[in-house]
């Protein structure tokens, strides 16, 4: 087990390292020097992330000792293979778009696909070169419908869906390195109540300035003193993806664990209020609490669960990314992932 940590360790190290200095040459000001990294950057992203997925994910298998348990960790491992394998493989190859992995990433948490909408943009005039007007339009059709796909999904199956399914930013990384973040220490921090509020405000000046972001360029084609400011915004929003986001999120699989960033996310954030609309929740009452503390060890998020648990209450957090962990630590089976819609699913079965 120690051998597959010090694999997965290294994995994870240089997969943080390429992804810095290619994301960093590809979106970098040199438009030349982008171009000639584009086609590595697209390879890494797409084939690199998948085959990646596969092997760390084998080795977390592995490591958790959970073989012969359809546990809620091995759901996590399979449907993020079978989201990278569709989107990052599939997908790419049977568009000719390299880049459709952008266009996969519902609001607010990056405005790629309306810049991509926008004639005056950057983006969208290096994609028409690339892939053609009808290939643009492609794109943007994939992006509102697959947005529309998270948003109702959501409220139907909860934030699991996105965020321990689908996210291919933060969420696979979380799940498929878990065993070997943080980096730099053998211990995962619980975060004390002082923290999760300072987080709580954070979340919303990252959700605040997502949506300006995202406001900006739903409004560019309809006002001209907008279109003035289109580069220092554009420029603005690309420091705060590569400083705030990406390299924040690497950061804190190096020093924190897996789940930090999701804090701050602000497509979680939007994602949770829908959660909240579904009734997404963790039930506590399928069986008897022993008070072993062993969910809130293993929740990334440091929600308190065992004290809801021991009262036979609901917990109900925006925190909670339905990973499942807390789940699959419960040596009684207390503890059961619900919503409204897989309640009514659950009750029609047992009904025949």
């Amino acid at each position: 087990m120690k051998r597959d940590v010090t694999i997965l360790r290294v994995l994870l190290f240089l997969y943080i390292l390429f992804c810095l200095i290619l994301a960093g040459l590809n979106q970098g000001p040199d438009k030349e020097l982008a171009k000639v990294v584009a086609p590595y950057w697209h390879a890494y992203e797409n084939e690199g992330k998948t085959l990646l997925i596969l092997i760390c994910g084998l080795l977390t298998y592995r490591i958790t000792g959970r073989k012969g348990r359809n546990t809620m960790r091995s759901k996590n491992l399979k449907r993020f293979f079978l989201a990278a394998l569709i989107l990052h493989i599939t997908l790419p190859i049977a568009t000719g778009n390299p880049e459709l992995y952008f266009f996969a990433m519902p609001l607010p948490w990056t405005t790629l696909p309306l810049q991509a909408g926008y004639e005056g943009s950057a983006f969208y005039q290096s994609h028409l070169q690339t892939l053609g007007l009808g290939g643009i339009r492609f794109a943007l059709r994939f992006f509102w419908i697959y947005s529309a796909f998270i948003a109702i999904g959501t409220v139907l199956l909860g934030r699991r869906l996105q965020c321990s399914s689908l996210c291919l930013f933060n969420g696979f990384a979380a799940e498929i390195f878990d065993p070997a973040i943080p980096l730099f220490s053998k211990k995962k921090r619980r975060e004390s109540e002082k923290s999760l509020q300072l987080l709580t405000h954070l979340r919303i000046i990252y959700l605040v300035l997502a949506l300006a972001f995202t406001f900006f360029w739903i409004f560019i084609p309809y006002f001209d003193e907008l279109q003035h400011h289109m580069g220092a915004v554009r420029m603005l929003e690309l420091f705060w993806y590569l400083g705030a986001n990406l390299i924040l999120a690497m950061a804190f699989w190096v020093a924190v664990n897996g789940r930090f960033y999701c804090h701050l996310c602000p497509l979680g954030t939007t994602l949770s209020a829908l959660a909240k609309l579904g009734g997404m929740r963790i039930q506590t009452d399928v069986g008897s609490c022993i008070g072993c503390g062993a969910c809130d060890r293993a929740c990334p998020l440091s929600i308190s669960i065992q004290e809801k648990a021991l009262s036979g209450l609901p917990v109900l957090s925006s925190r909670c990314v339905g990973c499942g962990h807390c789940i699959d630590a419960c040596p009684k089976q207390t503890l059961r992932y619900e919503t409204t819609f897989l309640s009514y699913l659950r009750a029609l079965k047992n009904d025949k």
